[in-house]
């Protein structure tokens, strides 16, 4: 009789270390997944010419965000922050594209996130002279 009550104690044991190896292996997968891609290794500039701001992409990588893959926000400072607009051209090196034109003077905020790794390439500020 002692020895069945030992086997059911030693398969309850058994069940409550799989219980515990199963919750700890969920939590790894979680934060493996969670954890994203890398963000690229691009280096991009604003600048403002006229009423027009631009992003310059520059670096010695070769790293290249897809269009799709990135968001921007361009406002002025002090205001509240509009939703984010997906790019919708590559970044690539030595790329120097028009990002958005703005209608009165003040200071920009810019700000650009790599949407797979949730980096934020650009947040910065420009200022607008018309």
């Amino acid at each position: 009789m002692n020895g069945i009550k030992n086997r059911g104690q030693g398969a309850t044991e058994y069940l409550l270390i799989l219980a515990a190896v199963l919750v700890v292996v969920a939590v790894a997968v979680y934060y493996v997944t969670r954890a994203g891609a890398a963000a690229p290794n691009l280096t991009l500039m604003p600048y403002v010419k006229g009423e027009n701001i631009y992003i310059k992409a520059t670096t010695t990588s070769t790293d290249t965000v897809k269009a799709g893959d990135w968001e921007y926000v361009v406002y002025l400072q002090g205001q509240a922050a509009p939703a984010a607009t997906t790019g919708t051209f590559d970044l690539t090196p030595n790329t120097d594209t028009l990002l958005t034109s703005v209608t009165q003077s003040g200071t920009y905020v810019v700000r650009i996130r790599h949407k797979p790794s949730g980096k934020f390439l650009v947040d910065t500020t420009v200022s607008v002279s018309l």
